[in-house]
């Protein structure tokens, strides 16, 4: 009876053996489920940082787009700007070109007019010349 009961010890200890068994392999089946999981979250955390992260930088690079956008619209506005100065200028110098033509056309018109009132007091005074070398003419030969 006691070989029975020994043996029964035998096979519960053999059963509790087996049954620790089972019970260490699902709670390291569990800890490897567990650290599968875990491994799983980190790669979801580490793929949601890295789409993060992408997201960021298209935002940054539409930021840094927009700036050098805007940087292109002030280049072409003052492009525009000084486009419009140097016009302003262009029309500044012709009309001032005119302006000094115009003073160029009158100056020249005044020397011809003084040119021909000089012409004319000369032909006066030719005239008169002439007209007092009659008159002398004249009274020399009466005296003569």
């Amino acid at each position: 009876m006691l070989k029975l009961v020994l043996a029964d010890s035998d096979a519960l200890i053999e059963a509790d053996t087996l049954l620790l068994k089972l019970v260490l392999a699902d709670w390291l089946a569990l800890i490897d489920a567990d650290t599968l999981l875990l491994k799983l979250v980190l790669a979801d955390s580490d793929a949601l940082i890295e789409a993060d992260t992408l997201l960021l930088k298209l935002v940054l690079a539409d930021s840094d787009a927009l700036i050098e956008a805007d940087t292109l619209l002030l280049k072409l506005v003052l492009a525009d700007w000084l486009a419009l100065i140097d016009a302003d200028t262009l029309l500044l110098k012709l009309v001032l070109a005119d302006w000094l033509a115009l003073i160029d056309a009158d100056t020249l018109l005044l020397k011809l007019v003084l040119a021909d009132w000089l012409a004319l007091i000369e032909a006066d005074t030719l005239l008169l010349k002439l007209v007092l070398a009659d008159w002398l003419a004249d009274t020399d030969a009466e005296v003569d």
